[in-house]
This record gives C-alpha cells, sequence and structure tokens, in this order.
C-alpha cells in the first residue's frame, strides 16, 4: 500500500495519562475498525534452574509456561497498580473504553493477545498479582475472561471482542537476562519441535499472526466469542488457525 497514510502514536499501557492522550489522538482520527491489544509484559528476575529441570519431564507444557522463569514481585506503577496487571490488561480495557465512539462508528473489533499460559496462578484475592509468583500468567487468565463479558456488552455497540493466541515464538522477550546463548538455544529447540510435528510452535511473526487475520477479517457468523483463537504451524512453516 504505498499510498497509506502510517502515522506513529506513542502509547504506553503501564500508564493512565498516556493511554487517555493516545486515545485523544485516535479518536481523532475519526473511525477505527481494528485495536490489537498486543502490548505485554514480563518482568524476569532470573532463570529458575530447577523449574528447567523439572520442565524436561513435560516439556511440551513447560515450553507453554513460564516455569524456567523467576518473574518479580511486588512491582507497581505510579498509577498504583500492579505493573504486570496495568500493562497486560487494565491499560487495554481503558483504551478500549475512551475509544469506544470510534470503534462503534466503524462497527469494529477489539483482539487481545492470549496465552496458552493463562490456565495458571490467578487469584481473586490478589487480582493485580502484585504478591504472588506468576503476574503474567494472571494477567492472561484476566484477558481470557475480560474479552468475553466485554463482547457481550459491546456488541450492542457494533464492537466485538475476540482473543488470538499466537503459539511459541522466538522473539527477544528474554534478552534481559543477558544470555544470547540461551536464546539460540531456544530457536533450535522449538524448530526441532515443529518438525516433530507440534503445531503450537509458529516461531515467526508471520505464522504466530494468523490467527489475529483471520479474526480481524473473518465474517460474525465463522467466529464465535467464547473460543480462543491459536496460530498454528506445519512442520514446514505453513501457518492455520485452530480453535
Amino acid at each position: 500500500f504505498p499510498s497509506a497514510d502510517i502515522r506513529l502514536i506513542e502509547l504506553d499501557t503501564s500508564n493512565v495519562l498516556s493511554v487517555q492522550t493516545a486515545a485523544r489522538e485516535i479518536t481523532s482520527l475519526g473511525r477505527l475498525d481494528l485495536l490489537f491489544c498486543n502490548a505485554g509484559a514480563m518482568a524476569i528476575k532470573s532463570l529458575n534452574i530447577l523449574g528447567i529441570i523439572r520442565g524436561l519431564t513435560h516439556p511440551i507444557a513447560f515450553f507453554e509456561s513460564s516455569e524456567a522463569l523467576v518473574q518479580q514481585q511486588g512491582l507497581v506503577t505510579p498509577d498504583g497498580l500492579g505493573q504486570t496487571f496495568q500493562t497486560n490488561v487494565f491499560g487495554h480495557y481503558l483504551l478500549v473504553h475512551k475509544l469506544l465512539p470510534v470503534l462503534s462508528r466503524a462497527k469494529g473489533r477489539v483482539i487481545w493477545t492470549g496465552s496458552s499460559a493463562s490456565q495458571l496462578e490467578f487469584s481473586q484475592l490478589d487480582y493485580m498479582h502484585i504478591h504472588g509468583l506468576k503476574p503474567y500468567e494472571s494477567s492472561k487468565y484476566i484477558v481470557d475472561q475480560i474479552s468475553q463479558k466485554m463482547d457481550e456488552r459491546l456488541r450492542q455497540k457494533g464492537v466485538r471482542c475476540f482473543v488470538g493466541e499466537p503459539g511459541n515464538v522466538c522473539t527477544s522477550f528474554l534478552a534481559n537476562i543477558g544470555v544470547p546463548v540461551l536464546q539460540m538455544l531456544i530457536v533450535v529447540v522449538f524448530y526441532l519441535m515443529r518438525i516433530c510435528g507440534l503445531q503450537r510452535f509458529t516461531i515467526d511473526a508471520q505464522c504466530a499472526s494468523a490467527a489475529f487475520i483471520y479474526l480481524a477479517f473473518a465474517r460474525d457468523e465463522e467466529v464465535d466469542a467464547s473460543q480462543k483463537y491459536y496460530s498454528c504451524a506445519s512442520r514446514w512453516g505453513h501457518s492455520s488457525v485452530t480453535h
């Protein structure tokens, strides 16, 4: 699209003022067809050696979790919210509601990025998971739940909400640990897993985006907000979508 008008808008979902400022700028465009809630954070403290050893007994589930990592506890933003909770959940939630007029005008869609790790570690007593061991998993569990309820409430305004899951992707997520060899090893292991026929190892961005592209352009009757849609890849890197 050589004639496309591309604009970059600064937005930090861990900062309420930043979200409000960006929402005003986006609203000034007049309409919004698609909103991808993809910002995500996991504050990594160190590697969990015991977790890595235990993970050898269940390698598939291990790579779809954060068992190998020790996450930081007690992180709070200047807004007084749990850092991971605000970045992954509340900041997006606030953004969606600030953008409702332009989303509704375009009958737009909100597509959240979920995680296969979302079944773990949620506590109603510490829903922001400030004191828990797995704030990332807790936040992604909330994403799964909140998207369904938002879809039920917002569809009367013409706005739909869905959750996609990119699979196991090779990114710079572990860069701050400072062990480059580890990232190289993960790439090798992921390719071996995929060659063995495990379709959840999407590895690259093109395969990982399959579910999100589908959710963006499928007809309403082809998608179900109560389901999570998964990006998959064949042994040779051909992408597909399941739910």
